[in-house]
């Protein structure tokens, strides 16, 4: 019998490589896919589901389990409104309907445009670093994370912070009819994530809530947390 797709759908990054830790214990019952998005430029949410569309087409209907990190929620989200029939789970972590810190999203918007520069980029990589080290991340985990930030489109990275700024998703969350799970850091400092995932929690008629209050953003790379010990 064939194991259901288990689709991680990626974060600013874009790569779906910062699920590295979940991967070995999801395989055990799914097919496990960590998307990396092709669109680069001016592309939008219509342009990102439409790729997860196009690459799911042939799966069983409402077997996928989804799952979006951060600004990957949103995407889930989205998907899960454009594709009701394919999905069967939704896990949300650390995320989003609407990011109502509009000033610290547009601060982040027009600081990305700074990236290009190597001093802007080492003043970001020593923020993460020490920000990841407060929320208790392994010496080898934020080695790994940097590697990953590293190799980002840096283009694309600021097309996606655009998007997270408009999406407001908050009237359509009743429209999701698919298992939800949400999960929620208390420390998380890029979004507040226990106000965020308790209103969708509210929302959302069949979601169920996971906060873990000593987490913090990279919840993900969080040790001892694995998704696959709540789907």
């Amino acid at each position: 019998m064939t194991k259901a797709l288990a689709l991680l759908i990626p974060g600013l990054d874009g790569t779906g490589r910062l699920y590295y830790r979940q991967i070995e214990r999801l395989s055990a019952r799914y097919r496990v896919r960590p998307w990396e998005f092709r669109q680069a430029g001016r592309f939008g949410y219509v342009d990102l589901v439409d790729e997860l569309a196009r690459a799911t087409a042939g799966e069983p209907p409402a077997t996928i389990v989804v799952v979006g990190e951060s600004f990957g929620g949103t995407v889930a989200l989205h998907f899960a409104l454009a594709c009701p029939d394919r999905v069967g789970t939704l896990a949300l972590v650390n995320t989003f309907a609407s990011y109502r810190r509009r000033w610290a999203i547009g601060l982040a918007c027009r600081l990305s445009a700074l990236l290009s520069r190597s001093a802007a980029r080492r003043v970001k990589d020593l923020v993460a670093e020490r920000t990841l080290a407060l929320e208790g991340i392994p010496p080898e985990d934020r080695r790994r994370y940097r590697e990953v930030v590293r190799a980002v489109d840096l283009a694309a990275y600021r097309r996606r912070l655009e998007l997270a700024r408009a999406v407001d998703l908050r009237a359509r969350l009743g429209e999701i009819r698919a298992r939800t799970l949400l999960f929620a850091s208390g420390r998380d400092k890029i979004v507040p994530s226990l106000a965020e995932a308790r209103f969708m929690a509210s929302r959302i008629p069949r979601a169920v809530l996971h906060e873990f209050p000593r987490a913090g953003h990279a919840l993900l790379l969080t040790p001892e947390f694995f998704l696959a010990d709540y789907l």
